[in-house]
């Protein structure tokens, strides 16, 4: 399984979550609104009167979870809706897929890689595109390798790379490299700690992916990059 294929998989994980007439469009709306952070499409449907201004969230095992909605307020707030949809929330994994700008690439990076810092164990890949990108972190993957982390940079060479101590480069000539950033902590082992940001470049500077915190699409991520990139240095 390439990255890319690891993208689209997690694209193809979004979920339904069903609102059942009567609702006001109102509360329609801020469901929408307040559901984009995670992968779910809400969706209203009408049904007998036993689902009537339910809400339902079926799993693809068949199983569902189900909130009534019939008091909820409008306008809905942050809170009512996170204390509503508690358990609607639990059973999604923290998954966000989305398009990023270079600015947010960065960001976003820079919290997996401050995570990395915190931690101080286990190990860290990124993915530069480019030697060029990386010679422009190379204090921060320094700064990196001074506590007790496995460091691993990935790069198509397109000048001389930088080779902090501690940091083990790849320099590959690979289509794949070249067209994705990422950033992937394996938490030191600890699935609640493992996180990724796994982004393809489908337009110059724009950037179609996601974020996670989900340990079985992070070592996904792991097992690809160890097992197709693990002898190039």
């Amino acid at each position: 399984m390439s990255l890319r294929d690891i993208i689209t998989a997690v694209r193809e994980r979004r979920r339904t979550l069903v609102v059942y007439d009567p609702a006001p469009d109102q509360l329609v709306e801020q469901l929408r609104e307040y559901a984009a952070p995670y992968p779910l499409t809400v969706e209203r449907r009408t049904a007998d009167e036993s689902l009537s201004g339910h809400v339902e969230l079926t799993d693809s095992d068949g199983g569902f979870v189900r909130t009534d909605c019939s008091g909820l307020p409008t306008p809905l707030t942050t809170e009512a809706f996170e204390e509503q949809f508690r358990d609607v929330l639990s059973r999604i994994d923290r998954t966000t897929f989305s398009s990023y700008d270079g600015t947010q690439m960065a960001a976003t990076s820079r919290e997996i890689e401050d995570r990395a810092w915190r931690y101080g164990q286990g190990s860290l890949h990124a993915g530069f595109q480019r030697a060029s990108t990386l010679g422009t972190q190379e204090r921060v993957y320094s700064d990196l390798a001074s506590k007790d982390l496995d460091i691993h940079a990935y790069a198509v060479p397109d000048r001389d790379a930088p080779r902090p101590d501690g940091v083990t480069v790849h320099l590959v000539d690979d289509d794949e490299i070249a067209a994705t950033w990422f950033v992937v902590y394996d938490g030191a082992g600890d699935d609640e700690s493992k996180c990724a940001l796994l982004a393809e470049e489908r337009d110059p500077g724009v950037f179609r992916g996601f974020w996670t915190y989900d340990p079985d699409v992070v070592d996904s991520v792991l097992s690809h990059l160890s097992t197709r990139y693990a002898s190039s240095t």
